[in-house]
């Protein structure tokens, strides 16, 4: 019966690949949190500009063009944050994406390694029981000549 040796370290390095998929998720996850955000800010500024062009048109307070503004400029920073946050993301993505690039690798290196052993193990076995079949055919006959 073929046991091979690294197989703890070989379930060890699936569990690690495992985990990485898992962080790959989370942060493409976050990535597209982030980048819908982003859609639903453009959004509302576009719809605040809008608003405020309007508000232009007719005789409104200073107050309220203030306000308008101020509140575009607010949103225009968020959007700059959303940004910069969204590009975070995509290095955390990169950074996960290659861990489970390694991590796949180490395991397919050894899942390989395996099945050479398995392979060479069957040969043997196979070897082993020519010979033995080889051996009793050899006794076989030499009962029949006797």
């Amino acid at each position: 019966m073929f046991k091979f040796r690294l197989s703890k370290i070989l379930r060890l390095r699936t569990h690690q690949e495992k985990l990485c998929l898992e962080q790959v998720a989370i942060s493409l996850n976050k990535l597209q949190s982030v980048q819908q955000k982003k859609v639903k800010l453009n959004q509302i500024i576009i719809e605040k500009e809008k608003e405020y062009l309007y508000s232009m048109e007719k005789i409104v307070s200073i107050e309220r063009i203030l306000f308008y503004k101020n509140y575009l400029d607010l949103q225009a920073q968020k959007l700059l944050q959303l940004e910069m946050e969204i590009e975070k993301c995509k290095k955390e993505l990169a950074t996960a994406q290659t861990k489970l690039r390694m991590a796949m690798k180490e395991r397919k290196i050894l899942t390989k390694l395996r099945e050479k052993q398995a392979g060479r193990f069957r040969q043997l076995e196979n070897k082993k029981e020519q010979i033995l079949l080889d051996e009793l055919a050899i006794s076989f006959s030499k009962g029949q000549r006797d």
